[in-house]
């Protein structure tokens, strides 16, 4: 009751000996996990058996890639969820705002869910100095708002990096810029230990900037980062899930020195 399949399959072309043309196909059928289909607990609301009712979850992936130094990396994929199977409050209860942690229970989508993916990397040079990006765009197409993801998810470094003192060190260092804009992001459930769907809040949309430096001296290596900043002075409101504040301004540092002769 509990098999199921996967197919993958992929083809690249490389030409002009540096650009690689990737495309790959992707198919799979399986049983939702074990916390879907069966959960027991001294919690009356958190007792439930789905191995009869639920059906197995497909995935059908489509995915074409490019691998350019010249023109970056692109890559772009479309998923079509059937039977998509997820964690949310229960549509049939009747409970207050904010006490939908009470009622959570594993609910399965009959309608599909299709999910587009594009993402590219490039990083640009100029001397001694480098910018380094990464953007992913997403779109859900749904019924219902089962599936909540960004829609823009953007990853940029700029950093220099060169020999100093005589070339007696090697330096780097530069700032992380991470955004992604708001959206309903999945909150958490601390007695299945899942993340459950809602659609009642929008986290996001908050800018996150990191501050490095890594140096290099013959064996030695020490780094410092400055992680996130900037919390002070762009607004508190920054939460990794519901009712989960985001950590603040952290400061973490290290020396790895490798012993040998």
């Amino acid at each position: 009751e509990l098999t199921g399949n996967i197919l993958d399959g992929a083809v690249s072309y490389i030409f002009n000996e540096k650009h690689r043309l990737k495309f790959a196909v992707h198919s799979s059928s399986r049983m939702p996990n074990f916390n879907f289909l069966l959960y027991q607990s001294d919690y009356l609301n958190y007792n439930w058996q789905n191995t009869t009712n639920f059906e197995k979850e497909r995935v059908n992936t489509l995915q074409l890639g490019l691998d350019s130094p010249l023109w970056g990396n692109l890559s772009m994929k479309y998923s079509i969820l059937d039977n998509y199977t997820y964690f949310a409050a229960d549509p049939s209860a009747t409970f207050e705002e904010g006490f939908e942690n009470a009622n959570i229970k594993p609910l399965q989508e009959s309608e599909s869910v299709t999910h587009l993916k594009i993402k590219y990397a490039k990083e640009f040079r100029l001397g001694k100095f480098a910018l380094n990006n990464t953007v992913m765009y997403q779109s859900i197409a749904q019924n219902q708002n089962v599936l909540n993801v960004p829609q823009l998810v953007t990853r940029n470094t700029l950093y220099f990096s060169s020999d100093v003192f005589k070339k007696a060190m090697y330096l780097q260092t530069g700032i992380t810029l991470k955004y992604f804009t708001s959206y309903n992001m999945d909150a958490y459930n601390l007695v299945l230990g899942e993340f459950f769907v809602q659609n009642r809040e929008e986290i996001g949309g908050f800018p996150l900037l990191d501050f490095f430096i890594n140096a290099k001296v013959k064996q030695t290596r020490i780094y410092l980062k400055a992680e996130h900043f900037n919390s002070a002075f762009t607004g508190y409101n920054f939460y990794s899930a519901p009712n989960y504040p985001y950590r603040d301004f952290v400061v973490r540092f290290g020396l790895v020195w490798n012993f040998f002769s």
